[in-house]
């Protein structure tokens, strides 16, 4: 079978080539065998099979014709753990905002799940659409959590502690500036109410334009968008903003670089109203997302990553932005894409 370069690379990075060489010569004997067992047939549908970083997806038919995909969730070193709580977070949502899990195996790391738009994700709608969306999702997964998952208190609780040492790293950074000191205060702030919070929602973190897909339509002829993906965690629904507002930077409508901060502030209203977030806590908690990524590609900077430095620009730029600290006349259309 082959498997498409980006998840090639990604899996091979983290595990070597031997290991992911592996993987790949055993998905064929694993797509066949589940294949025979749920019976289904394989979907030549163009372009197919497709992949992300993390995971390879085949289109299937079921006995009945409906449209699913074999998804295969890549071997990485963290992913045993992290494929059973994406698996138990899609279960609990049960098709309701997310996409619906028709089968699964343990031993692959395999689900057969509903087949969703693919070429159609939440990018194609024009950002002034994109509020009323993003919020309806985020409110139909919005249900409870129980004790198996993550809390975002417990990680807002783990930056604080390093907090000192992760903000020293700003030092004879050319990026650095005088509004920085009270952007990192502000962002201290937040991370002390996210750890502070007593909300317990199943949320999905990564809930970016890419992971959320177009449906088919039903017997009515209605469609919706869902999510894939999950990062499952525990907590306030306030931490789910950040990867919508960190994403299409490049196409904030204005030159100007303080007009293009103001701009995404009133985006990130738009965003949490509908979804029923108070704004001061979404922004807030995104600038404590976004300071706690800039730390991170600081310190793999420092490590000789190629690129960190362009990435802890932008976060430092959508931290300022939010925060409402001067952006330096940095222009936004400017900054390092996501990716």
């Amino acid at each position: 079978m082959k498997v498409p370069d980006v998840l090639y690379r990604a899996t091979r990075d983290i595990i070597g080539e031997y290991r992911t060489d592996a993987w790949v010569a055993a998905l064929d004997f694993m797509a066949n065998e589940l294949a025979d067992r749920w019976k289904l047939r394989f979907d030549d549908v163009p372009g197919s099979p497709w992949a992300g970083c993390e995971s390879l997806v085949i289109p299937v038919l079921t006995q009945e014709h409906y449209q699913g995909v074999l998804r295969f969730a890549a071997p990485t070193s963290a992913h045993t753990a992290a494929h059973a709580q994406a698996l138990r977070a899609l279960k609990m949502w049960n098709g309701h905002g997310a996409v619906r899990v028709i089968r699964d195996d343990h031993s692959f790391r395999a689900t057969l799940q509903e087949r969703l738009r693919t070429q159609d994700n939440l990018s194609v709608l024009p950002l002034a659409d994109v509020p009323p969306v993003w919020g309806a999702l985020q409110r139909s997964l919005e249900i409870p959590a129980d004790s198996e998952f993550l809390r975002v208190q417990d990680l807002a609780s783990g930056w604080l502690g390093t907090f000192d040492a992760d903000a020293s790293l700003l030092t004879g950074w050319s990026e650095t500036g005088p509004g920085d000191a009270l952007l990192l205060s502000f962002a201290r702030n937040w991370m002390q109410t996210l750890a502070a919070s007593d909300e317990h929602w199943l949320i999905h973190a990564d809930l970016h334009y890419y992971n959320i897909l177009a449906g088919n339509p039903d017997a009515a002829g209605i469609s919706t968008w869902k999510a894939i993906d999950p990062q499952p965690l525990a907590g306030p629904t306030a931490y789910t903003m950040a990867p919508i507002l960190w994403n299409r930077l490049v196409e904030i409508p204005s030159q100007h670089p303080q007009a293009q901060a103001a701009w995404l502030r009133g985006f990130a209203t738009d965003l949490a109203l509908c979804a029923g977030i108070d704004p001061q806590y979404g922004m807030g908690a995104a600038v404590a997302r976004e300071v706690t990524n800039m730390f991170w590609y600081l310190r793999s900077a420092r490590k000789g990553s190629q690129g960190s430095l362009a990435d802890a620009a932008r976060s430092l730029w959508v931290a300022r932005a939010l925060s409402g600290v001067d952006v330096l006349g940095v222009n936004a259309h400017s900054l390092k894409p996501i990716g």
